[in-house]
């Protein structure tokens, strides 16, 4: 393994930035895969489907290598109020630009599995009264007779932030 001595700038200006954004997106797109990655796991004795999107090099020898010898990969995790689609930018750019092999994974329940699209269907609050609920797993869905919508109105400072919380 060979030792490195590089050490990041402290400080970068605007314009540091901009040119080295520029310079990387000049560089010529390397060939990528992107596929859909749904599986399962169990754990607290219940099933979870976790969707992801993989992104990866064509030709399995751009994966770049580290000092140890390992292809480099990325891992990204949507911050919460999306899926992993909120993502996919940085996992193209990381693939086509770097060569690295880049899983983006949704948080159990933001991903709708039921289509290839991902989309949710409909609202959130739908006309009849039912609400969207969280899809753990395709084969187990949260239905009507499973839940009581309640609305909290109790709170005025936060009914005044966020409105009614369902």
């Amino acid at each position: 393994m060979v030792a490195s001595n590089w050490e990041p700038p402290v400080e970068l200006s605007r314009e540091e930035i901009v040119q080295a954004s520029d310079e990387v997106l000049a560089w010529p797109d390397i060939p990528v895969t992107v596929r859909d990655d749904i599986f399962r796991i169990r754990a607290v004795e219940m099933d979870w489907d976790i969707a992801c999107e993989v992104h990866e090099p064509v030709d399995a020898a751009r994966i770049p290598v580290g000092p140890d010898a390992k292809k480099v990969g990325m891992f990204l995790l949507h911050g919460g109020a999306s899926d992993h689609r909120y993502m996919r930018p940085v996992a193209e750019l990381l693939s086509r630009k770097f060569g690295c092999k880049v899983v983006a994974m949704s948080f159990p329940g933001r991903c709708y599995l039921l289509n290839d699209s991902h989309d949710w269907p409909g609202d959130t609050i739908n006309p009849d009264g039912t609400v969207r609920t969280p899809h753990w797993c395709r084969d187990s869905l949260i239905t009507p007779d499973q839940y009581e919508l309640v609305q909290e109105r109790s709170d005025l400072a936060r009914r005044k932030k966020y409105g009614t919380v369902f």
